[in-house]
């Protein structure tokens, strides 16, 4: 494993997915500036963009994110959050597959203006 690559456990503080250490690792090898678990006063993002125009927070969301209570609660939290100013973007997936992963990186990138 490359010393570039070892750092993602760094910035992930908490117990990421797979999915969320694979996309920091796409994130690292195309020399994306990101942060991981950042604390916001409400909730923990998966990632944090601190962009110019408004900061953008993304939730990288499984299974556990389906069901209709959790969805209810997410968007509540993102609606709130929006209100302060954030951008956010959901990435929903069932499970991994390397193809899932490059369609939700493919989202991230539109999402910061580099797709």
């Amino acid at each position: 494993m490359s010393s570039q690559r070892s750092d993602w456990r760094v910035r992930l503080h908490a117990n990421p997915s797979r999915m969320e250490q694979e996309l920091a690792f796409k994130l690292q090898d195309d020399k994306i500036q990101y942060q991981t678990q950042v604390e916001i006063p409400v909730t923990t993002a998966d990632f944090y963009f601190p962009l110019e125009s408004r900061p953008l927070l993304v939730f990288v969301d499984g299974r556990v994110h389906h069901g209709m209570a959790q969805m209810v609660k997410d968007e509540e939290l993102r609606s709130l959050l929006r209100k302060r100013g954030y951008r956010i973007i959901e990435l929903f997936y069932e499970s991994y597959s390397d193809k899932t992963r490059d369609r939700l990186y493919g989202e991230l990138l539109a999402s910061l203006g580099k797709g």
